[in-house]
């Protein structure tokens, strides 16, 4: 699958690859650069390639209500929540972001993982054969960007003109742009503060036109190699790699996207039971490098005592600190901040730090 704007990124000299069955540029010049401007100033993203759902009709909040892990009834129009999204055995489907429409009545938006697309679509399909709901995958209609970085708000300020540093996090509102209808919402996944933007369109001119705008206003075009160092910096786990289907919320440390007060979601039993059990085998935890090394997924780790404790799950380096860094699961009696571990590779074993926050502290206002 291509994206829109994938032959014009390729005319101006980015990497392309390909991730979860979509080729997307990598870089565009590279990934320290543009990883670094999102630090220090802003970076703009194509994350089209990202699953986008509409949920909408009468029967919309009762099936969202059983399928995410959130308490639906409580979520305000205009705003988003991140949420998951389980089987009968509480393993993890999905993390995702669902939005509720600020003027379309039981309207909603779910944004999740390219490499779902068909799992998530299939289970919103499956639970909603007998409820007055329509279920449209809007990821082939319409495009989604991303910008990110502490001049992100004076940038999408004057992308807009509207004025959006008074926008909170985790919300949204839908306008117009250059002829678009665009959903504006502040959010993002590299710990920075940023703004998404989802344009109901595919024409790659109209697209091609929109991002030229953003980038003359002072954005450095990124590509998902960036992303993909800054999230494992903000400490944010990836699905495919950090969870699947045979993760539960407890040990990927999601607990706190779970409402335990519902009544009822799917999966609600199954993980209320590995709660109560208190037998926790593994928990996701980062790490970082305190010899020189960079960590890859499948490393195992040990502990002082060479014994196998735990095995990397993401991995890669710290362009901020000049580390390598990554994210493992451990043993829970290795899980503590501060914890001193091994990865072990080749025969070869370098020193690790277990911590239980993010990498670099996030940014976003709040």
């Amino acid at each position: 699958m291509k994206i829109p704007l994938l032959s014009y990124y390729s005319s101006i000299g980015a990497e392309i690859g390909e991730f979860a069955g979509w080729k997307s540029p990598l870089w565009f010049t590279s990934n320290r650069e543009e990883h670094l401007a999102v630090r220090s100033g802003a970076g703009l993203f194509d994350i089209t390639h990202m699953t986008r759902i509409a949920v909408g009709g009468g029967d919309a909040p009762a099936l969202l209500q059983q399928v995410l892990t959130i308490d639906i009834q409580r979520l305000k129009p205009g705003k988003m929540k991140y949420c998951l999204m389980c089987n009968e055995s509480g393993g993890i489907i999905d993390d995702l972001t669902v939005f509720k429409h600020p003027d379309k009545q039981d309207y909603f938006i779910i944004v999740s993982n390219a490499i779902t697309h068909d799992r998530v679509l299939a289970e919103l399909l499956e639970k909603s054969m007998k409820l007055n709901v329509e279920v449209v995958d809007l990821t082939f209609k319409t495009a989604l960007y991303a910008l990110q970085g502490p001049k992100s708000t004076e940038l999408a300020s004057k992308f807009t003109e509207k004025d959006l540093s008074m926008m909170k996090w985790f919300t949204g509102f839908e306008t117009t742009i250059d002829d678009v209808p665009t959903l504006i919402t502040r959010s993002g996944y590299t710990g920075e503060n940023g703004y998404e933007f989802m344009f109901w369109t595919w024409e790659a001119e109209k697209l091609r036109k929109i991002w030229s705008r953003i980038i003359a206003l002072g954005a450095t075009p990124c590509g998902l190699a960036s992303r993909d160092s800054l999230r494992l910096e903000a400490g944010y786990p990836l699905y495919g790699y950090d969870m699947d289907e045979e993760t539960n919320p407890i040990e990927a440390r999601l607990d706190f996207a779970v409402d335990f007060s519902k009544e009822y979601f799917t999966g609600k039993e199954a993980i209320m039971k590995i709660l109560e059990s208190k037998q926790i085998k593994r928990v996701l935890v980062g790490f970082k490098c305190t010899e020189k090394a960079v960590p890859r997924r499948g490393y195992e780790i040990l502990n002082q005592s060479n014994q196998v404790v735990g095995n990397v799950t993401s991995g890669g380096f710290s362009f901020t600190f000049g580390i390598g860094i990554g994210l493992g699961y451990v043993r829970p009696e290795y899980a503590n901040e501060g914890e001193k571990l091994k990865i072990k590779y080749k025969e070869k074993q370098r020193e690790i730090e277990v911590t239980l926050k993010p990498i670099v502290p996030h940014r976003m206002k709040k």
